[in-house]
């Protein structure tokens, strides 16, 4: 089936917003406490509220996509699969490739995390996102029940628990980092497609937001609130612009024909795998440039490195792609969703 180009552009965007929030998060966070303009604290608020947007468009695309459809059990332990693998071969693969360059000492820690990345919390969206689809096939049974007023109802206290509540430290429904936080956009993209949702001027509203949001979160930074910065940067404000941006895209007409864009977005999830490793981070983003005085040229710079490694980490990606195809590793996924098919209707059977 053909993808939509619209979604996979999309896809990509939201790639290329947590990469740039990672290389300011990573590299100049330390600044907060030392700029005193009021400019270099906006540079600082710029690109800070980016992150959690491109999360929670990444996880609305498959809402919207998935979360109307009845999913299997099978199909979602095969999702699941297949994301594990992807992500213990990029672990792995960072691992050899510092010794292989010398960028760091062996040691047995570094071991243990690269080849066990789920026991030791290496990448909190791939733990949370493997949750969700093992969740899904229960998930969109109960979507499926649901009338319009109902879902809203649903969405709402989901996002008050996880996106609002969350950012300020309350563990009633999830921290900032699990399951839950990826829960709102998930529903929030079901909810669109099923009930075809209509918004006046998203992209006007999207940047009305955006610019709302970095302007009140400098001004907490310049007068030193900074105990509120977290509901600026990763909570209800971000679902907000992520439902006008998806809409924004949603309200285009639809375009399949873009072989660039489609083979671009099956890759960018390689980015995120390999620039956020926990051994890869310190070296990526430590470099000296990122202590440039200069803020708003690091920031201008920053927008080029974000692409020269969305598109060098998708090369790598499709190297990845052709030796799971001669591994026969989606083959796999499928035989195991298959098996899981067999015993599921076997054990249903044996019930009757």
């Amino acid at each position: 089936m053909k993808r939509d180009s619209r979604f996979e552009l999309l896809r990509i965007i939201s790639m290329f917003l947590i990469v740039i929030f990672h290389l300011e998060f990573n590299s100049q966070v330390w600044r907060s406490g030392m700029v005193s303009t009021y400019p270099n604290v906006l540079y600082l608020a710029s690109y800070l509220s980016l992150g959690k947007l491109g999360v929670y468009l990444f996880v609305m695309i498959t809402g919207y996509f998935i979360g109307n459809k009845m999913y299997s059990i099978s199909k979602g332990i095969g999702k699941a699969f297949i994301i594990w693998c992807e992500t213990l071969f990029y672990a792995v693969l960072v691992f050899l490739a510092c010794l292989a360059l010398n960028l760091m000492p062996f040691s047995w820690h570094s071991l243990l995390v690269s080849f066990f990345p789920f026991l030791t919390d290496q990448y909190w969206f791939v733990d949370a996102y493997i949750v969700l689809m093992l969740l899904v096939p229960f998930i969109n049974m109960v979507l499926q029940k649901l009338n319009r007023l109902q879902f809203l109802y649903l969405i709402g206290i989901v996002s008050i628990l996880a996106s609002l509540l969350s950012p300020i430290n309350s563990l009633i429904f999830s921290s900032e980092l699990q399951f839950g936080y990826l829960l709102p956009p998930y529903l929030i993209g079901a909810f669109i497609k099923k009930e075809q949702l209509k918004v006046n001027h998203p992209g006007i509203k999207f940047i009305l937001v955006y610019l709302a949001t970095i302007t009140i979160a400098s001004l907490f930074y310049y007068f030193n609130f900074n105990k509120y910065l977290n509901i600026m940067y990763f909570g209800i404000f971000q679902l907000i612009m992520a439902l006008y941006l998806f809409i924004t895209f949603q309200s285009w007409s639809s375009f399949h024909y873009n072989k660039v864009i489609n083979v671009m977005a099956s890759t960018v999830f390689a980015t995120y795998l390999i620039t956020d490793n926990s051994l890869l981070k310190p070296i990526l983003w430590g470099n000296h440039f990122f202590y440039n005085p200069n803020l708003g040229l690091v920031n201008i710079v920053g927008i080029g490195i974000t692409v020269v490694l969305l598109l060098g980490c998708g090369v790598i990606d499709l190297g990845r792609k052709f030796l799971f195809a001669k591994l026969q590793i989606p083959k796999i996924g499928v035989k195991i969703t298959n098996k899981i098919d067999s015993l599921l209707k076997e054990a249903g059977s044996n019930d009757k």
